[in-house]
């Protein structure tokens, strides 16, 4: 009889394997003690053949696997935990005779035996107390066997820091009811039910401080916002205020400004011995987690510039942090090279609602922070009630940070004292749990009769702090600023301006980098033949159109490194090109190893960075505008596999990238290359959706492409990364272009050229009968018609749709006066750039409607599903176009 995969040699290891077990479960490997526990808790409750100490040591590990499920950490919950399955003592293998028996202790107490009672007794204290731990299966046995230590020692506070928890209690409840005396019904998003968050923070800075941390920055919605803005970053108080009054207009930058609870903010928080830690809280908009991407990539850029440890801290919501999905994609970052910030901080403020949604209908998980276990994360759930515990968890968790560079989540559970906001009634959704919320001491009152008890401070101690805190405030409030001088928005500059020119043979070098590999790589034949033929490109006459669009996009890069600007390019298959034409990575096809050519252009070039993103928009796009925020001289570049996946990402462009000058005044030159063109495809892949960025294009806020030759690539990112005025690029790119004969430059076009918002047509300059404007790849199926048919017109190209190169086009008109004028697109024409475009020409040609569409017509799908009906669609919109 055949044993398959259960072959005698198998049985013989699983055998050995579990006798290892028997004798000491720490032996072996994490997942097989698991194995061999959950078939002990199979076995009949008796577990005959096990000793005393085999016995305790199951009991042992029990409470420390499941321990946390009777932990009761939920402030409003006054009753015990129901009891579970896995902790029954008869599951245990135990009876209640038993109890009063001695056992072996295993190392948990000094002593070598106990009665099995206090055994019980130890763990329950350990184990099902206010806090909870979660760290047993993280994969990383080091991991758990230092938490399980660290966690079984005692802990206790000493007088001083008990008192500094108090400070920072008593600043963060009078801060609120400050407010909410002083601003009656407006929004402030009140910390009040888990002011714990703010002693937390603070010796999380403690904590920082005693490891070298350079900063920490924070990551974190409306919930307490405020109170961390004022008690953690110490924005002043005073201009916190002002912000309430109905009449307050931004002081600080020009822009359209935001809310008081979306700003960001820098400050510096002083330790108790005086060290001084960075805090930056990035600005975020009301879409819940979004920034939580968006501070990992701020962090990655600091620390990369730096060259110390930057903390990133988030602070999330349970009803947001269980729904969002872009915590997940977040998450899948962690890990990633090009993307591990050495662990987070995630403290999560578990009110147990969300506006008016219950737990069990905002979850499928027992517990908010169940997503934690997928990345093999510990978890520390705590009661906000007990501060003292809230504090352990935070040391607990910096100390793993530390050593560990992981992800640790801390599940604050508390509640919430008023509504969604102070304007919000409750009572409408929520009445039982708001009769309890009615009944609760405030955490404060609480933990000053704890130290009354211990006989740490008197009433007259408590009295005095909230009397010196209030009259804080008060002055405060009072307090008139000078008038601040407001950081004004950049000038713009055009992008035609910049000198972009490189020298022939300066080109020549560079390109010599690019196309030099280590003799012992065996490339694939197509790669080698590709990079010949690029080779060849590059040694052909300088006046013939002779370079490709890979070829130019590579020069480009390697320009940029030569003159020590420093480049991070970064997406879905980014390294070798969604189309095969890029291969920034070449790899051995015996044992795959990568070169990288562009970090061998010149021994003093600055450092380049290429990296195949996640299958992710959201989260990865995210990243990418908070790392271009920190690193604005270097170029930062996120593509998408085909333009239509930037609809992933559409939070990140709507409530970041476009108006966060605007918003926020910060600033970001991130550049977006998003595949663009109509090749008859389908609905999917053919469109990047221009309308949608026109639609979000205005005050000067981005700078919106769409290239038609290499060259006009090479300046236009090399003034991107030259000019001095940072905005972010929209830059929509070929697919069929790549490849087309047609679309070449020549080496004289980048050496001798510069960035042109408008191509005018070389072969009718002026006086045409004709004048057809177009944008991208339809050009090049415009001038194929016009030879078809042997037409006299002019086909300008518009390089540049935003901002709209009004002069440009002024002097084009004025040179062609009776020229009939069209604008050509491959689009339908309620998307492309037809419908934000038009508005403009009518303006530039005085009469209203006097520029012809020729293009799709309206559609509510991006493209056809038919390759054929996509040519005869093409043919038709050319034909007319020359009609």
């Amino acid at each position: 009889m055949a044993f398959s995969s259960l072959s005698i040699p198998n049985l013989c290891f699983i055998d050995d394997l579990y006798q290892k077990f028997i004798e000491d479960p720490s032996q072996i490997e994490p997942s097989w003690c698991a194995f061999f526990q959950g078939m002990h808790l199979g076995l009949s409750q008796s577990t005959t053949g096990l000793n005393q100490e085999q016995r305790i040591k199951h009991l042992i590990d029990s409470y420390r696997k499941y321990g946390y499920l009777l932990a009761y950490f939920n402030p409003l919950k006054v009753s015990s935990p129901e009891p579970i399955y896995e902790l029954d003592l008869k599951t245990l293998g135990f009876t209640t005779s038993e109890l009063t028996e001695p056992f072996p202790t295993c190392d948990l107490l000094k002593e070598k035996q106990a009665p099995l009672k206090d055994i019980l007794d130890l763990l329950k204290k350990i184990y099902c107390s206010k806090i909870g731990v979660e760290y047993m299966d993280l994969r990383n046995h080091e991991l758990e066997t230092w938490t399980q230590n660290r966690f079984e020692s005692s802990f206790k506070l000493d007088k001083q820091q008990k008192l500094l928890i108090l400070e920072d209690l008593n600043k963060a409840e009078l801060f609120e009811s400050f407010l909410n005396t002083k601003y009656v019904g407006q929004k402030r998003f009140s910390l009040e039910g888990a002011e714990t968050l703010i002693p937390m923070l603070s010796f999380l800075m403690e904590q920082a401080s005693s490891s070298d941390v350079e900063e920490v920055v924070l990551g974190m919605t409306h919930r307490g916002r405020l109170n961390v803005l004022a008690n953690i970053i110490h924005k002043d108080y005073s201009s916190i205020f002002r912000e309430f009054d109905e009449n307050y207009i931004n002081e600080e930058f020009e822009g359209s400004g935001d809310v008081k609870y979306h700003q960001g903010a820098q400050g510096t928080f002083t330790t108790s011995l005086g060290k001084n830690i960075l805090v930056t809280l990035a600005a975020n908009p009301s879409h819940l987690e979004s920034v939580d991407p968006v501070v990992e990539g701020i962090t990655y850029a600091k620390a990369a510039i730096s060259k110390k440890d930057v903390i990133p801290v988030l602070i999330h919501g349970d009803a947001s942090f269980s729904g969002q999905g872009v915590v997940y994609e977040t998450m899948q970052l962690c890990k990633l090279n090009g993307y591990q910030t050495k662990g987070t901080i995630h403290l999560i403020i578990n009110n147990q609602i969300g506006f008016t949604t219950n737990p069990e209908e905002a979850r499928s998980t027992l517990y908010c922070s169940d997503l934690a276990k997928t990345f093999n994360c510990p978890v520390f759930h705590v009661n906000a009630e007990d501060p003292e515990g809230c504090i352990r968890a935070i040391i607990l968790s910096m100390e793993i940070r530390a050593k560990f560079g992981c992800d640790v989540f801390i599940d604050l559970n508390c509640y919430r004292k008023y509504g969604h906001n102070e304007s919000d009634e409750p009572l409408f959704s929520q009445p039982l749990l708001y009769a309890k919320i009615k009944e609760r001491k405030s955490i404060r009152t609480a933990f000053s009769q704890s130290l009354l008890q211990e006989n740490i401070i008197q009433e007259n101690d408590i009295k005095n702090l909230e009397e010196r805190f209030k009259k804080q405030l008060q002055e405060a409030l009072q307090k008139t600023s000078p008038p601040i001088a407001r950081k004004k928005l950049q000038v713009s500059i055009s992008l035609s301006e910049i000198d972009t020119k490189v020298p022939l043979k300066v080109l020549e070098e560079i390109g010599k980098g690019l196309y030099t590999y280590p003799k012992d790589l065996n490339l694939n034949p197509k790669v080698k033949r590709l990079l010949q033929e690029r080779q060849k490109m590059l040694q052909s006459d300088p006046k013939l159109p002779s370079l490709d669009w890979g070829a130019v996009e590579q020069l480009t890069y390697a320009s940029l490194l030569s003159q020590k600007i420093a480049l991070r390019f970064s997406g879905q298959d980014a390294c070798r090109g969604t189309f095969s034409h890029r291969h920034a990575v070449l790899i051995d096809q015996l044992n795959e190893k990568r070169f990288f050519p562009l970090d061998h252009i010149t021994e003093s070039q600055a450092a380049c960075v290429f990296l195949n993103s996640p299958l992710s928009e959201y989260a990865a796009l995210g990243f990418e505008f908070g790392f271009s925020l920190v690193s604005s001289e270097a170029l930062v570049i996120w593509e998408a596999q085909f333009g239509d996946f930037a609809n992933g990402a559409q939070i990140i462009l709507d409530q970041y990238l476009a108006p966060s000058e605007q918003k926020w005044g910060v600033i970001s030159n991130l550049v977006l290359m998003l595949p663009h063109g109509y090749e008859g495809q389908g609905p999917e892949h053919s469109s990047a959706r221009i309308e949608r960025f026109l639609q979000l294009a205005a005050q000067d806020n981005l700078r919106v492409a769409n290239c038609s030759t290499p060259a006009q690539l090479f300046h236009l990112l090399r003034a991107q990364a030259l000019c001095p005025v940072k905005k972010p690029l929209i830059l929509f790119t070929p697919k069929a272009l790549l490849r087309n004969a047609e679309c070449r430059s020549s080496l004289n076009d980048l050496a001798e050229g510069q960035f042109y918002e408008v191509l005018e047509d070389p072969l009718l300059e002026k006086d045409a009968k004709l004048l057809l404007f177009c944008s991208g790849k339809v050009y090049y199926d415009l001038i194929q018609m016009r030879k078809k048919q042997n037409r006299q017109c002019a086909i300008i190209r518009l390089e540049q749709l935003y901002p709209f190169p009004k002069n440009r086009i002024q002097k084009i008109l004025a040179k062609h006066p009776n020229a009939t004028c069209r604008f050509v697109q491959e689009e339908p024409s309620n998307m492309g750039a037809w419908e934000s475009l038009r508005f403009v020409f009518d303006e530039l040609l005085g009469t209203k409607s006097a520029i012809e569409y020729i293009g799709r017509q309206r559609s509510a799908s991006p493209a056809v599903g038919s390759y054929a009906v996509h040519k005869q669609q093409l043919e038709e919109l050319l034909k007319k176009a020359f009609a």
